[in-house]
């Protein structure tokens, strides 16, 4: 069963903007003509490929031919790429969709983001999760690498060790624990940070003191208001130690330990495909992992 570069590109198109609408928008065709390649493409594999829901996602069979549509548009944008640069024509950009937590967005993964911007090859689509849960954003095809905690490869897919990301647990003066306070106590008792109810640090943290009751918990998922709530005394949290310097020689934050800390190990995932843009880009990731992550 061969399926269309036409085809596959729209399936991209609807599973990213979210609506059939939105994909005709980025296609520049109409939404009749999106609904029916959609169809054509239903009516080939004898199975619906995206769910009417809102917004439109990919159907378990609709996954799978996900994968490849990224898989091909990489490799037909990497060919009309080079074919610009034989012909002497404008080069036009390659999309890349990246998968990568926040903490690592806003620390060591700073220096990937200023060469790409710098080189000026490449258009990012990075989508933000959960360390843990990014590797399932590459099996379903909505990413074409991942930085992820998952060790395991993907079906397709190489996976490599970066490092492991040290965080530290933190809090603001203000609501600091006295110097006789029992931590255990002070932990199941004062209010913590998440960055959504899946989020499992500050877990991992207690853990090591033994902690039965978890405190209450606001959730903020976005990294820079994350980082702004713990330094105004919203609650205690673990931070990553690139987000931390500053803040402890300014004393706007403090230890809740001398010595605890969470580790995190690190890997790269990415599809098993001969491609330059994505070697390169495992290159850079490569880098910037090995200069600031823990060995």
């Amino acid at each position: 069963m061969q399926f269309g570069i036409e085809a596959l590109g729209t399936l991209a198109a609807v599973c990213d903007e979210g609506t059939f609408a939105a994909a005709a928008a980025r296609l520049h065709i109409t939404t009749g003509a999106v609904s029916q390649r959609i169809a054509a493409l239903e009516r080939q594999v004898g199975h619906p490929v995206v769910a009417r829901t809102q917004p439109a996602m990919a159907t378990e069979i609709g996954h799978e031919l996900l994968q490849l549509a990224r898989q091909s548009l990489l490799l037909q944008q990497e060919t009309a790429a080079r074919l610009a640069q034989t012909l002497h024509a404008e080069d036009p950009a390659v999309r890349v969709t990246i998968a990568v937590n926040a903490d690592s967005l806003s620390t060591w993964f700073r220096p990937v983001v200023q060469t790409i911007g710098a080189e000026g090859r490449w258009l990012l689509d990075l989508r933000i999760e959960d360390q843990d849960r990014t590797a399932h954003l590459l099996r379903s095809g909505a990413a074409l690498a991942a930085v992820t905690t998952d060790p395991e490869p993907g079906a397709g897919c190489t996976v490599e060790q970066l490092g492991t990301m040290r965080y530290y647990p933190v809090c603001s003066p203000a609501i600091a624990p006295q110097p006789d306070e029992d931590l255990s106590a002070y932990l199941s008792s004062t209010p913590m940070l998440q960055f959504d109810s899946l989020d499992l640090l500050p877990k991992h943290f207690m853990d090591q003191f033994d902690v039965k009751t978890p405190p209450p918990a606001h959730f903020i998922p976005s990294n820079r208001e994350y980082f702004d709530a713990v330094c105004l005394g919203l609650g205690w949290s673990v931070l990553p130690e690139g987000q931390l310097q500053a803040a402890l020689e300014t004393e706007d934050l403090v230890l809740l330990h001398p010595t605890a800390r969470v580790d995190v190990d690190l890997y790269w995932q990415r599809w098993r495909l001969q491609s330059a843009t994505l070697d390169r880009i495992t290159d850079l990731v490569r880098r910037a992992a090995t200069s600031s992550l823990h060995n």
